[in-house]
């Protein structure tokens, strides 16, 4: 690399180089040290907030499909002027839709998180019965009936959400811890 001489006002010489490499060393041990504990520090204080970032992404996601999936079967019952039932079971975290009418019933299809408990992840099945005009009633296949409609709690990892179905077919969600 070339070297540049100055010669200043008072008569000494400043010398400039261009050689990048003098007088760079690069990063200390120790300071190599000091960054990666700051690093580890950050990476430990943001665990636990992806921790629950991801405990209330599962819940939601769990609860956003049986909303799906109760509104779209209300929806093919009023669209085919059919009876439907809906049935959720547990542990197993999958749906079955079924037409009453033509007796025929869609494929299982799982919650998206398997690990979410419903209602404490007992063994049990729970039935909604989807009615022409609308109106959501629980087990029975037939409109109207007597059975109240059931309600769901989801839980995982100590946070829990509530999840009902109106009459009317609206479903609605509570986060209770």
């Amino acid at each position: 690399m070339s070297r540049l001489h100055l010669k200043r006002r008072d008569g000494r010489e400043d010398r400039m180089d261009n050689d990048p490499k003098r007088g760079s060393r690069g990063v200390s041990t120790p300071e190599l040290l000091i960054a990666m504990i700051i690093g580890s520090i950050l990476t430990a204080a943001a665990i636990p907030a992806y921790n629950a970032g991801m405990t209330g992404m599962r819940l939601n996601a769990t609860a956003g499909a049986i909303s799906g999936a109760v509104s779209g079967a209300r929806y093919r019952a009023i669209m085919n002027s059919q009876i439907y039932t809906i049935t959720f079971t547990a542990p197993g975290n999958t749906y079955v839709v079924k037409n009453i009418a033509t007796n025929t019933s869609a494929a299982p299809v799982p919650l998206p998180t398997p690990l979410v408990a419903v209602n404490g992840g007992t063994a049990a099945t729970y039935v909604y019965t989807l009615c022409p005009n609308g109106t959501v009633f629980g087990a029975g296949g037939t409109c109207p009936n007597a059975n109240s409609t059931p309600a769901l709690v989801l839980t995982y990892k100590g946070r829990e959400i509530d999840l009902s179905v109106s009459g009317a077919g609206n479903v609605t969600t509570k986060t209770v811890k």
